[in-house]
């Protein structure tokens, strides 16, 4: 149409709505915003569209009775063209663009350029992303939470169904979404969605309670404290005003035995096993009783050591600030180093109390300390105290090894990696090229050698205790120890399994901001067959409290 009649409908347009000086303003503030839009001309009803570069396949069509006509894009450069004229936009996040096409009939078209996530449960929108007044989350916000942890699982672990059914797992999901009320906390949010995670069975993938979120300076709970063993019972760590002592035995709190209140929280706990499970319960313990039981007061059941006598008293939930000063005072207690040895001559043993695998550098110097002074002392039996360590770097493992194993070892076997866009958004390792990668280490050209004699290779006994508390290089250590015949393993089955998921990434849910780590590689110890997935089994089975006096005993006889 011509530039008169285009104003002319401008005009009617702003004159439609003038009822009052106020709305008459606004109006013709919009109609001044009109009349400074650009205009795309055209001698026909089809344009061509550019975006970032490359020409759309299907052509747009003028459609003038849509005002305004939306082409939705997540490119940031986006043209439009006729055989007569061209506009060009450069579109910003969340960027809306509005333009006029007029033919020469004198037709006009309104027409937005609106900016969308190509993928938005990895980019969400502003209007998602906006928390109420009270920082809950709404049903939708919610459901938008569980979709984008359903579809960054999907994208960045190797193998999810391992353990659960597809089928089984996505009506868990299902019917997670569907439960939902209108409006959710962000910690009612974690209770929904992590037996999601758990049911993976995998122990480096997990939801993380939000304990910020919960735990403020006004939060109430229960003044006890609490260690879970993995027989399923409870010992006091610590108790306000001291009234229940330290170690006694809990056995029911407000009438749920102990056994009841772990198992309701085995599906807030990652993991392979269910004693590494109960041992993730006993890191979060305090945090997911509070979500599960919290009350106006705790009518608690307990035992002393060693008695069989039933002793019950009433605690009332306290904030931090009232309760850090009634707690009874901890005795000081000196750094526990990472390793360390002690000889007893009279029985010809020595024990090395292995907590931690950090700096290999320094594990050497400490083994060539240890071994020189076995050797000089006559020390024919070593145990090495395994029982306590939590893992770290391996290559910790391999220098020891070189003391000990009487052939060539390695600890890993295979590897599986997978990269996709996502790892790398979430990592932040560009360097890393999308695909699948096997490993396989398991030639002999690839094991390492152990220390001659001449070097200092040790010719003496070795025993290894382990427990169900054995994790990850620790796990893969006790693994390759007995794979390699290097020694007697006493105890119980490691924390660490012989086929496991690792190597993390940390993922944030994009509305809530709940925690959530994820695996991207599978590994396998050496010689490790995936049809029996467990930990390292032990030559003599004992509860870990009996693996050092059943190795003296072995070694006595």
């Amino acid at each position: 149409m011509t530039q008169t009649k285009f104003f002319r409908w401008t005009l009617l347009l702003c004159l439609s709505g003038a009822t009052s000086p106020l709305a008459a303003q606004g109006v013709g503030e919009k109609a001044k915003k009109v009349e400074q839009m650009q205009v795309l001309k055209t001698d026909g009803k089809v344009l061509r569209i550019t975006v970032d570069g490359k020409e759309q396949q299907i052509p747009w069509v003028i459609n003038p009775s849509l005002r305004p006509d939306v082409f939705e894009t997540s490119g940031e450069e986006v043209v439009f063209r006729s055989k007569i004229d061209t506009i060009r936009f450069n579109v910003a996040k969340e960027g809306c663009y509005d333009f006029v096409v007029v033919t020469h009939q004198g037709d006009s078209a309104m027409t937005r350029i609106k900016w969308v996530s190509a993928n938005p449960l990895e980019e969400p929108s502003r209007d998602m992303l906006k928390r109420s007044a009270g920082e809950l989350l709404s049903k939708k916000q919610a459901q938008f939470d569980i979709d984008a942890l359903v579809y960054t699982l999907s994208e960045v672990h190797p193998d999810m169904f391992s353990v659960c059914r597809q089928s089984e797992w996505f009506k868990s999901v299902n019917r997670v979404k569907q439960q939902l009320p209108d409006s959710v906390t962000t910690v009612e949010l974690f209770k929904y969605a992590a037996p999601l995670v758990t049911k993976l069975g995998d122990g480096h993938t997990m939801l993380r309670f939000p304990f910020n979120d919960y735990f403020t300076s006004s939060t109430i709970r229960l003044p006890l404290f609490l260690n879970v063993k993995s027989d399923y019972t409870l010992r006091v760590r610590g108790c306000i005003d001291n009234l229940i002592p330290q170690d006694a035995e809990v056995l029911s709190i407000n009438g749920k035995e102990s056994r009841e209140l772990i198992e309701s929280m085995m599906d807030y706990a990652s993991g392979e096993r269910d004693f590494f499970r109960i041992e993730r319960i006993n890191s979060d313990f305090s945090a997911l009783f509070e979500m599960m039981y919290a009350a106006d007061k705790y009518d608690v059941v307990y035992r002393m050591k060693d008695s069989k006598k039933k002793l019950e008293v009433t605690l009332h939930p306290t904030t931090w600030a009232e309760l850090l000063p009634r707690m009874p005072k901890k005795k000081e207690q000196a750094r526990v180093p990472d390793y360390s040895f002690k000889v007893d001559e009279k029985k010809k043993v020595a024990v090395m109390d292995f907590r931690s695998f950090n700096n290999p550098q320094r594990m050497k110097m400490f083994a060539d300390s240890m071994f020189v002074t076995l050797r000089e002392k006559g020390i024919k039996n070593l145990i090495i105290d395994l029982r306590n360590n939590g893992g770290g770097n391996s290559m910790v493992g391999d220098v020891l090894f070189r003391y000990i194993s009487p052939k060539p070892f390695k600890q890993m076997g295979k590897a599986l990696v997978r990269v996709t866009p996502t790892t790398i958004r979430l990592t932040g390792r560009t360097q890393m090229v999308p695909g699948w990668s096997f490993y396989n280490d398991e030639s002999k050209g690839n094991l390492i050698p152990p220390l001659t004699k001449e070097e200092g290779h040790y010719e003496g006994s070795v025993y290894l205790l382990i427990s169900h508390h054995t994790f990850s290089s620790a796990g893969s250590f006790a693994w390759a120890f007995k794979e390699f015949g290097m020694g007697t393993v006493i105890g119980e089955e490691s924390g660490g399994m012989n086929v496991s998921f690792g190597d993390i990434i940390y993922y944030k849910l994009p509305v809530s901001g709940l925690s959530c780590t994820i695996s991207f590689k599978r590994f396998w110890q050496y010689g490790a067959d995936e049809k029996e997935i467990h930990g390292t089994l032990p030559d003599y089975a004992v509860p870990q409290e009996d693996a050092l006096a059943k190795a003296f005993q072995l070694i006595k006889k």
